[in-house]
């Protein structure tokens, strides 16, 4: 592994002379880099870092703000709440690209075209930040993570230029559509994840918000044009090449309706609670056996969506409609003996799957298609068994 890090900081060099930059080898640059994805769950909407070289002032390195620490006492709760704390660190161009390319995550490499005076300014900004006492921050998936402190980083180099050019400028996607294409691969982890987005996951964003994307940094700033001393407008990137290429195939541009996700939902839900409905009617326990699992899998899951909502710091996951299909209430219906509560119940149940339907109508309501396709049909199907069960027993 070690020749192979070596390998890619030789590469970097050869292209620092190669493009032309022999003559100022001295001067400090900064490198804006960006990493693709890989099958890890932290790995799958890719990475970014900030690499400074400053020969003069003994600086050679990469600053990531991606780190965690699965051992740190209380991890897990804080994951769970919405709290998790990432902090940064600097490390060599080694150590940084050697990893990456043993991931086989695309590397990228962009040369900015900062003066001195902004990569040493720059640099002095990321030092403050990797101290012990400043280095953690409070993480968010989408508002202020890894690659939001990058564009932040940038940002103060350029004087407020980026954000200039970003925040008046429309995102190409929203949050869930990009998680959408993201995931696309892991049908497991689509459905977990989309399920537990709320609606300000589909809410429009700026191209600012969509910086939350290491790749949309890359390609914004490969777009910029600021001003040199002379007062004309150069572009921002001088070199932009990538050092590493995976073997991994390239994310999807948009996203696809995962149909055939929500088929597999319906016809195994509904498989689940007609077949013993259906095939064993004489013997209650049994018959009933599917619908009381399906009604338990209903109410966790909708009870963590209304936890994440009500009680976490995960602000993408507020305001689900999702809670409309998974109703809680659910659980009213599992002793299957009629009455007002259950008849009570399964109104509630039925009115949510309407509403959840009737809102699609609705200008800004949240992209669940393929949770409706799959949940609509099965919750159908357990309201007809729980009709069915009162009906024989009364």
């Amino acid at each position: 592994m070690l020749s192979g890090r070596k390998s890619i900081h030789c590469l970097v060099l050869m292209l620092l002379l190669g493009g032309g930059f022999a003559a100022h080898a001295a001067e400090p640059q900064t490198w804006l880099m960006t990493y693709g994805t890989a099958e890890r769950v932290e790995e799958q909407f890719g990475h970014n870092a900030i690499w400074i070289r400053d020969p003069e002032q003994g600086v050679d390195q990469v600053y990531n703000f991606g780190f965690f620490d699965f051992d740190k006492p209380g991890f897990y709760r804080e994951f769970v709440f919405g709290e998790m704390i990432y902090f940064a660190l600097a490390r060599s161009p080694e150590e940084e690209l050697g990893y990456y390319r043993w991931r086989d995550r695309e590397v990228r490499a962009q040369l900015l075209n900062l003066t001195p005076a902004q990569t040493r300014r720059l640099s002095d900004w990321l030092e403050a930040r990797i101290q012990p006492e400043t280095r953690n921050f409070a993480y968010d998936y989408y508002f202020y993570n890894c690659s939001n402190r990058v564009r932040d980083a940038l940002d103060f180099a350029l004087d407020g230029a980026l954000a200039e050019f970003a925040r008046t400028r429309s995102g190409r996607l929203s949050f869930r559509d990009h998680t959408r294409r993201m995931l696309a691969d892991d049908p497991l982890l689509y459905l977990g994840t989309l399920t537990g987005l709320g609606r300000p996951a589909d809410r429009p964003r700026t191209l600012w918000e969509e910086m939350f994307l290491p790749e949309v940094v890359a390609e914004s700033v490969s777009v910029i044009e600021i001003r040199n001393d002379q007062g004309e407008a150069v572009p921002l990137v001088l070199v932009d090449t990538r050092l590493y290429e995976s073997t991994r195939a390239p994310d999807p541009r948009t996203p696809e309706p995962a149909w055939g996700l929500g088929l597999a939902i319906a016809f195994a839900g509904i498989a689940l609670l007609l077949l013993p409905a259906l095939l064993l009617p004489s013997r209650p326990v049994m018959a009933l056996f599917g619908a009381r699992v399906w009604i338990l899998l209903v109410t966790v899951s909708g009870g963590l969506l209304a936890f994440l909502w009500l009680a976490t710091d995960h602000q993408a996951a507020w305001r689900n409609e999702n809670l409309l299909l998974l109703n809680p209430l659910v659980l009213l219906l599992i002793r299957f003996r009629g009455g007002r509560v259950e008849q009570g119940a399964a109104f509630l149940v039925v009115a949510g799957l309407a509403v959840a339907l009737l809102l699609k109508l609705l200008p800004g309501a949240q992209w669940n298609h393929e949770l409706l396709l799959g949940l609509i049909p099965v919750q159908l199907a357990l309201l007809w068994v729980w009709y069915r069960e009162i009906r024989h027993t009364t």
